[in-house]
C-alpha cells in the first residue's frame, strides 16, 4: 500500500483526503505574543478568513515541522505502508527540507519524498496524478520518478488585488516592486520553477478574467480555479472557462497561503501536455 503525505497548502477537504489516502501535515500561522493555529484540512480551519482579514500585516506563517513530519512517518510505515510525500515548493517554504529530513532518519527505502515546485491547485492536481499512478500498481520509486519529471509541466497564473502581503511576505521572484494596485491595477504572477515571477498587470476585472483564461493552452484541460476571500471571482471565472471547454475544479485557498497572497487574490492552475512545452 502506498500513503500519500503533503503539507496542508495542498487544500484537502477531510473527505477527500480519506478517499485519496492522504495525510496532511500542517502548517500554521500566528499572532505576536499568541498560540500557533494549525491549518488542517480545508473544513476543519475555523473562521480563519475573520482572523486574517482583522489583522491584514500581524500574521507571520510557519513550515510544517519535522517532527511532525516524524510522527506522520512513523505512524504510516509502522502500519505497512509505503510512504509518497509531496510538498510545498522549496523556494517557498522550507517545508520539504524538513519532510526530507524525516525521511531519512525514519525509512529512506519506504519513503520518498517529492519537491513539487509549486503550490495549492498545482500541488492539488499532483496529488490526483499520484494517487492515480499508484491505483496503477506503480511502485514508490517510479511513482516519485514520475512525479519529479511531471512537476515541470505545472503552471499556475494568479492575480493579487494588492502586491504588499507578497511583498512583506519576501516570496516574491523577478517581480517589480513598484507594481501596484492603484487604479484597479492588478499584478499578473506565475509559479515558475518553484518561484514567484511577474508577467506584467491588468486593469479591471474584466482584463483579469481574460488574461487567466489566455493562460490556459489552447487544448482542453482540467484545471484548478483558486481564490481566497474571492469566491464571487471564482465562481465567474469558473463559468468562463467551462465555456471554452476545460474541465474546471473550484478550490479556495487557505489561511497560510492566504496570508501572503491577500484577500482577493485569483488564480488558476493545470498540468500542460507534454508536446506543450
Amino acid at each position: 500500500m502506498i500513503a500519500i503525505v503533503t503539507d496542508s497548502s495542498a487544500h484537502l477537504y477531510r473527505a477527500e483526503a480519506e478517499r485519496l489516502g492522504v495525510t496532511i501535515v500542517p502548517m500554521s500561522y500566528s499572532l505576536p505574543g499568541q498560540p500557533a493555529f494549525n491549518e488542517s484540512y480545508m473544513d476543519d480551519n475555523g473562521d480563519f478568513e475573520r482572523v486574517i482579514s482583522q489583522n491584514i500585516g500581524l500574521l507571520r506563517t510557519s513550515q510544517a515541522t519535522f517532527s511532525a513530519f516524524m510522527s506522520v512517518f512513523n505512524d504510516l510505515v509502522d502500519s505497512g505502508a509505503q510512504v509518497l510525500c509531496l510538498t510545498i515548493s522549496s523556494r517557498l517554504s522550507g517545508t520539504y527540507g524538513n519532510a526530507r529530513m524525516s525521511a531519512k532518519e525514519t525509512d529512506p527505502e519506504n519513503i520518498a519524498v517529492v519537491d513539487s515546485l509549486t503550490t495549492s491547485g498545482g500541488l492539488y492536481l499532483m496529488i490526483l496524478e499520484a494517487r492515480r499512478m499508484a491505483n496503477q500498481g506503480m511502485g514508490l520509486h517510479e511513482i516519485a520518478r514520475e512525479l519529479r519529471s511531471l512537476r515541470s509541466r505545472v503552471r499556475t497564473t494568479f492575480t493579487v488585488d494588492d502586491i504588499t502581503p507578497l511583498r512583506r511576505s519576501g516570496r516574491l521572484g523577478s517581480v517589480r516592486m513598484s507594481i501596484s494596485t492603484i487604479l484597479n491595477i492588478r499584478p499578473v504572477l506565475m509559479c515558475v520553477d518553484g518561484c514567484i515571477v511577474s508577467r506584467g498587470v491588468v486593469r479591471g476585472r474584466h482584463e483579469q478574467y481574460k488574461t487567466l483564461i489566455n493562460s490556459l493552452p489552447a487544448t482542453k484541460c482540467r484545471c484548478v480555479v483558486e481564490g481566497f476571500m474571492a469566491e464571487t471571482h471564482m465562481a465567474e471565472l469558473k463559468l468562463r472557462i467551462e465555456v471554452a471547454g476545460h474541465e474546471v475544479l473550484l478550490r479556495p485557498i487557505g489561511p497560510v497561503l492566504g496570508t501572503h497572497l491577500g484577500m482577493g487574490s485569483l488564480g488558476v492552475s493545470w498540468i500542460d501536455t507534454p508536446d506543450a512545452q
